[in-house]
């Protein structure tokens, strides 16, 4: 009797469990406001179906796939939705726009002295986005650049050095860009390089950790209810021993080594740590925790986000023997015109353009983020491409997506045509720029891109200046993975001497 009692009572908790689970379901897939997007049947129910999307390193080919099938507007979670329309970027992203950030970005927020250190990137408060951003502006403008290029000079000179010792052979630019691009930021932060060039690896596996982490912000960023674990487990003083930040990342921006070092008092610093601390000292604004903040946010996105776009100028310009030619041609008689300095300038690189034409065209289409940037839409709803959708729904754009758009960039939007930048009339043009999104939008644009510009138009042209550069893979194209960075390997290489120019 009690058997069957037991029985009985298994099947009635079974059954009241699988219709809770049936009514979780319906009431997901009919959410008001959402029911009558299109998109995958699969996607209405389950955020896993965005981790299907992305687990592989192809999230950006997925994303433009499956707008391709859907249209501009696209249901691809319970709660998400991928947009495509252009003209819905300054609505989204524009400045004074209410929509906010998700907790996506709290996935790559690190750890500083046993909290969460907030940066101008991953803060969703957006009075605290303004405090930062307040106190290092000026040193972030464009005017500022001048002070930052003898960094990179510097580490250009290493990088020449070592490739002359490394001519005619297989070279991997895929690492040695990477290791250019955080020494220079290394160096621009506070006149130290990490010594990437010199020792020709990943010191102390700085570069393999950050990797290793966004393998987690990939997968636990498309399951919401994950982040919270996430959270509590990054605070977690055992977990945190394994940090996936690098150590020597953190003992680098620590202030308290540069309090009463000859460096610091050296008043011929330019550098962005002698700008800031010469900015704290007349403001008395600026904390020790920001300082950190501001050093370790140079740091961690300044370096991947340059070498993604170093290694797709290199690789199309190697790719498209039209467009190697035609670059140097320019690089060449700039040369010759006594139009640039030993190491070229940044002013003199923006008097190149074709040049600034080319590295527009790779970051249009690689841009250094693969995935979309997310954002909920206001308590009181928005109108998103014709659909009012309701308040708290993740909305979010794709650069790779929306730099492939044909009403913008033409029919020929797939390819790699530099000339478009220069040939497209003044509307169209227009429309290009208010479009290219590689460095985001509104507000929230990256903050570094002044530097990330002028580091590469200096670069970028020297290299070729000294070398002939020649695809030497065996595989006919690189490899791309996406893991938030749109990081890309398999970058392979050949440099020779150019007798034409000057020496290094």
């Amino acid at each position: 009797m009690i058997q069957s009692l037991l029985q009985v009572n298994s099947a009635v908790v079974a059954a009241s469990l699988l219709l809770l689970i049936i009514f979780h379901y319906v009431r997901v897939y009919f959410r008001q406001g959402l029911r009558n997007l299109p998109g995958p049947l699969f996607a209405r129910f389950s955020y896993f179906y965005r981790l299907f999307m992305v687990y592989k390193g192809d999230g950006p080919a997925q994303y433009r796939k499956i707008h391709d099938e859907f249209g501009p507007i696209v249901r691809v979670g319970p709660n998400e939705v991928s947009i495509a329309d252009p003209a819905m970027i300054p609505v989204i992203y524009g400045i004074g726009s209410k929509f906010t950030k998700t907790p996506f970005y709290a996935t790559m927020a690190p750890i500083y002295e046993g909290q969460v250190l907030d940066s101008m990137f991953t803060a969703r408060d957006t009075t605290y986005h303004k405090h930062l951003k307040n106190s290092v502006s000026q040193i972030f403008s464009m005017t500022n650049m001048k002070n930052f290029e003898v960094y990179a000079d510097e580490c250009t000179q290493i990088f020449i050095s070592e490739m002359l010792h490394l001519e005619g052979k297989p070279v991997d630019f895929s690492n040695w860009l990477q290791w250019y691009a955080f020494d220079v930021i290394g160096s621009i932060t506070f006149q130290r390089r990490f010594r990437f060039l010199e020792e020709r690896r990943d010191v102390d596996n700085m570069i393999g950790k950050i990797d290793m982490g966004l393998q987690y912000v990939k997968i636990l960023g498309q399951l919401p209810y994950l982040i919270p674990m996430l959270q509590w487990a990054l605070l977690n003083k055992y977990i945190q021993r394994i940090n996936i930040f690098p150590d020597t990342l953190d003992r680098f921006t620590k202030i308290e080594r540069y309090d009463n070092s000859t460096a610091a008092k050296d008043t011929k610093r330019t550098d962005f740590l002698a700008q800031l601390r010469e900015k704290e000292k007349k403001s008395g604004r600026i904390s020790q925790t920001d300082m950190v903040n501001h050093l370790s946010n140079n740091l961690l996105a300044g370096s991947d986000t340059t070498a993604i776009s170093l290694r797709a100028i290199f690789y199309y310009i190697v790719q498209d023997p039209h467009v190697y030619t035609k670059l140097q041609n320019e690089i060449d008689e700039a040369d010759r015109n006594n139009m640039l300095s030993e190491y070229i300038t940044y002013e003199e690189c923006l008097r190149m353009p074709y040049l600034q034409a080319v590295m527009k065209e790779a970051m249009r289409l690689h841009p250094g983020v693969g995935f979309p940037l997310e954002r909920f839409v206001p308590p009181e709803g928005a109108e998103i491409c014709g659909r009012r959708l309701p308040g708290g729904t993740n909305v979010s754009i794709s650069a790779p997506v929306i730099h492939h758009n044909k009403e913008v960039y033409g029919e020929d939007a797939n390819l790699f045509r530099p000339e478009r930048w220069l040939e497209a009339p003044f509307e169209e043009l227009k429309a290009m720029n208010r479009y290219f999104f590689a460095f985001g939008y509104g507000a929230r644009t990256c903050i570094g891109k002044n530097i990330s510009i002028m580091e590469m138009g200096k670069f970028v042209p020297q290299i070729f200046r000294h070398f002939n550069v020649s695809w030497a893979s065996p595989a006919p194209e690189w490899i791309t993975h996406a893991a938030w960075f749109w990081k890309q390997s398999g970058l392979i290489v050949r440099l020779e001497r150019r007798k034409f120019g000057k020496g290094p």
